[in-house]
This record gives structure tokens, sequence and C-alpha cells, in this order.
């Protein structure tokens, strides 16, 4: 089925063969050529590229050749098949492409050699010129040949070595380059070319895309989640990609669909990589059997008197894992604000069973449930048949009883990259937030092309605390009650002051609070007060020493990471 004019393309976007015109620049592949081009210009020798199946080293060996093909002082021959009967046959191909003339049968090797040499000397030193020898699928190269590229490799002068080499090999070649040390030490570059990231993928896909549209109209075929399988599924290997998107096309067409999303992308994975789908099922049912475990051990723990007497990390571990749910209503008034140093951990004091004579507790009343004290006292007086006096409508100070889904907005400003954003609000980066925040923001066009003055919002993520085993102290130099505020503190931190970060969290009396405080933090709260009079005196300001937060706080960044100088 020709697809090209139903969907506004001139030619193939992903075809299996090697076209230079859709070669996408990615971080791997860029680092590479600039790595070959430099040492093939300074004719260091020998140049070996180890990439696994479908990495794209064909690709790359083609871009190579092309970007030569128009220097007059480079000359370039290809071996596509590297696997030769004997040493002659190999001798007797290289010299027909050096010269366009293959010397006689009856030549021995050796005077095979000396001609192949002279040309060398020929080209190399009176026309200085760079010849490169580029063998594709080195790892078939027999033992004979790797032994006459290193004779070859000695052909040389006082500064370069005559003939440039280069070798795309699969991870085989590994081994036969570690069982001939000789062969091995000749190796100028060594370049192992990795799968593409995430990024590079997504790219990719949408270069390939641009390249055969046949108008300036914009493709956006593929939803964010259905780039996330892709790249799942592939693994970022650039051969497994253009099948997968290939399949995917042609499904959507034959299903008249506008565009590629998630469960599009799964179909054709179980068509396209039946093994891939089948471990991804395995994968899944032992994550269910993992989630199942852990709830049930929760469960028990959650049921069992003896929790009273588990540590009190363990305790902390349980909440962040359940403060991904609302937080429930606290009994008793929570602290307003983060106490001040306390001197050491409060004991946990297991309470003991209630007598069997008490009394029983009464229903707990939820808050939408129970009436204002104010109605309850006018109804009971008005049965009695009793005119009240003056009754006091005051409404009482309600707390929160859950945070919001946004922490808040911030508006980009010069230099500064999604990624960023989220390293100074979240802690750390990861794929949870990066999906969340994408998810957050769907008017959002490009997350790696943000404009200035783009407003970003940032859901609220509990993060999972893991508490150290000792009482720690924490510098905090500011206290914000936005996030905008709270972020603007940090773009105007002071660059000779010690390396700060941000600590939102949220308590039900006080409601969201972002503090900033020193990423390095303390296990003696005399290094804190030393740390503290140490700080530029428009920090020492609002500078205090914190220990312990409310005990129905919930984080959005762990305060506990490990610190980073």
């Amino acid at each position: 089925m020709d697809y090209f004019t139903v969907l506004n393309l001139n030619k193939e976007p992903f075809s299996n063969s090697p076209d230079p015109e859709f070669f996408y620049h990615s971080r791997e592949h860029v680092d590479c050529l600039q790595k070959l081009e430099l040492s093939l210009l300074l004719r260091r020798g020998l140049n070996v590229i180890i990439g696994d199946v479908g990495t794209g080293k064909t690709t790359l060996c083609r871009q190579l050749i092309r970007r030569f093909s128009k220097r007059e002082d480079v000359d370039t021959h290809l071996i596509l098949d590297p696997h030769f009967v004997d040493a002659n046959e190999f001798l007797l191909t290289v010299a027909k492409m050096f010269s366009n003339q293959a010397p006689y049968k009856s030549t021995n090797n050796w005077q095979i050699k000396e001609y192949i040499k002279q040309y060398l000397f020929r080209c190399g030193v009176e026309q200085n010129k760079t010849i490169i020898l580029i063998i594709d699928e080195g790892q078939k190269i027999p033992v004979f040949c790797l032994e006459i590229l290193r004779e070859f490799l000695n052909y040389e002068t006082n500064e370069y070595k005559l003939l440039q080499i280069v070798i795309f090999a699969q991870l085989e070649f590994e081994k036969i380059i570690h069982k001939h040390p000789n062969f091995a030490d000749r190796i100028s570059l060594y370049h192992y070319l990795k799968p593409l990231n995430f990024r590079d993928t997504r790219l990719m896909i949408k270069f390939r895309l641009e390249q055969s549209r046949a108008s300036r109209k914009r493709l956006d075929l593929y939803t964010f989640p259905a780039l996330v399988a892709i790249y799942r599924s592939t693994a970022g290997y650039p051969r497994k990609i253009i099948n997968l998107c290939h399949q995917s096309i042609l499904t959507m067409i034959i299903q008249n669909r506008n565009s590629i999303g998630y469960f599009l992308v799964r179909n054709c994975i179980q068509r396209v990589f039946p093994a891939e789908s089948k471990r991804w099922k395995i994968a899944t049912a032992v994550a269910a059997s993992f989630v199942g475990l852990a709830i049930s051990l929760l469960v028990l723990i959650s049921s069992n008197p003896i929790k009273a007497y588990l540590p009190w990390n363990i305790d902390q571990i349980k909440n962040a894992i359940l403060s991904q749910e609302k937080p429930a209503e606290n009994s008793r008034a929570p602290e307003p604000e983060m106490p001040v140093v306390s001197a050491q951990l409060p004991p946990v004091i297991p309470q003991p069973p209630a007598p069997a004579e008490s009394l029983p507790l009464p229903e707990p009343v939820t808050a939408k449930e129970a009436p204002a004290p104010a109605a309850i006292e006018i109804e009971a007086i008005e049965t009695a048949g009793i005119q009240p006096a003056e009754v006091d409508d005051t409404p009482e100070p309600q707390l929160q009883t859950t945070y919001a889904e946004l922490l808040g907005n911030v508006r980009v400003q010069r230099n500064e990259t999604l990624s960023r954003i989220i390293q100074k609000v979240y802690g750390s980066f990861n794929s949870k937030y990066f999906k969340s925040l994408i998810l957050a923001n769907p008017l959002m066009d490009d997350p790696d092309r943000l404009e200035i003055g783009q407003s970003i919002s940032l859901p609220a993520i509990p993060a999972r605390v893991r508490p150290l085993s000792q009482q720690i102290w924490w510098i905090q130099v500011a206290k914000k009650d936005s996030l905008e505020d709270a972020f603007n503190f940090l773009r105007s931190y002071p660059e000779h002051g010690p390396p700060v970060r941000l600590i939102p969290y949220w308590t039900g009396e006080a409601g969201m609070i972002f503090a900033v405080v020193l990423k390095e933090y303390f296990s003696n709260p005399n290094t804190a007060t030393h740390q503290l009079d140490q700080l530029p005196p428009e920090l020492v300001t609002e500078g205090k020493i914190v220990s312990l937060w409310n005990e129905d706080a919930v984080f959005f960044a762990d305060p506990f990471l490990k610190s980073r100088k």
C-alpha cells in the first residue's frame, strides 16, 4: 500500500536502507563521528567502532564516506564483507581497490604487499593524500587478515601512518581483539557505540517524518505515551525503532486513525517483537506479584499490635509509601511550623491495651458528618421548649485535610531547561517526575525547547522518605509560601554561598511550605551552629537550625537525600 499521499509524504520515512539523508545526528553518533574524523585527519592509523546489532554502525559508515567524498585530498575505500578465503584473495582485493587494477594472479603475497606499499607512499607522501580503508562487519575478519592489517600499519613516515583503517564490528569482535594483543596495541581509537536515549529516540522519529514530508505541514503522528512504549520496547536501538515505526504507521492507516497511541504501539510490538512482548508480560506478572505481596505485608503489619514496637524508620517508610494517598486528618492539632533544634529523638513508647471493663469508644465522626456545635445546641434547646438567648455563630477555623494537586507554577527564564527545573524542585530527575510534569502541562509543545516566560506547572508528587537511623540537623536559610517565590530565591542566591536545595512540604495547619535549606546536613548540632555563623550576612537574618518536621508533614522532595557539596 502506498501511504505517501495519505500522510502527505514524498518518500518512505522509516526505510531499512542506510540513507544518509535520514541520518539523525544523535549525541552518540555525532560523538563517534567527531572522534573518527579527528583520528583520520591526524593519520593515527587503526580505529575500531564496536556496537551491538542495530545500533547504526552501517549508517555511520555511510555517513563517514559521505563526509569525505567531496575532499580531493582524501580517498576512501569500503569492504562490505571481509570474509576472505585466504590471504592472497584479501591482498588482491585491497590492491585492486587502491589502483583500480588488479595485479596478476601469479603474483605472490610478498609482491602484492610491495605493490600496496609503493602505492601508499606515492599517494600519502608525494601527493599528500589520506588513504582510508573502511571495513564493515568486522567480526567476520579472519585471523590472517588481522596480521596483514597489522603489517599495513607499519607503512608509515616519521609523522603519520600511510593507511588509515576503520573497522565497524559487532560485540564478538572484542573477543578476537583480546586474543591478538599485537593487533590490539595498534588501536588508536576504540569507541563503543551505545543505543539512543529517550530524547534522541523521540527526536529521531520526528526528524525522519520531517525529512520525508511533502509539504511544510507538521506531522505529529505519535503521542507521548506511544513514544515511551517505542523506547521501552526497542531499548533505543535504531533498527528496532525504524521497524516498529513502519509497522505502526501501516496499522494506523489500516485502522483509519489520525494518530498513533500507546495501545496501537503495544499491538504492533506483539507482531514485530514477539519475544519482547512475551518478556513484557512476564515482567508485568512479576511486578504484579511483588505489589500484591507488598500490600499483604502492609495489611498484616497494620493489623498486628506488634507494630508499635517497630523501629522509627520502618514506620516512616510505611508512611512514605502511603503518602501517595491523601493524608488522613489527625485527631490533634499539628505543630505550626518546623520546630527548632531538639536534643534527641523522642522515644517510641508502646501504649498498653485498654482494660476489659473500659467503656467502648464512640464511633468516629468525619468532618462532613459532624454538625456545627451551635446547631447541636440550638436543636437541644428548641426540643426542650426554651428559646435560646444569643448564639455565637462565628465559624471555628478549619484545618486543611489534603494538599493541592499542584505545587505551583514556575516561569522559565533564560538558559533554564525542564530537567534543571525538575532537579531543583524535587531534588532529583527521573522518568516519574518527567512523565507527571508532561501530563500536568498538556499545552507544552516540545519539552526540550522551552520559551522564556513560559509557565510550567509542577505537580504535587509525594516523595518516598527514607530517614536516617540517627538524628540530623538542617540549616534553613529561607521559608516561602509559594513555589514561584522559592524558585526566585534560588535564582538570586549568591554564588559565594554554600549550596542550597528546595524542600516543598505540606502540613494540615500551615498548608504548603517551601523551605530552602543547605544541601549539607549535619549529625551534630554544634557543627550546624558553627556553619550557621559562617553564612553570608544576607542569609543569617532568616537562617535557623531545624531538626524534625511535623508528624503529619507530606514531603515532595526527600530531605534525607545524600548531600552534594
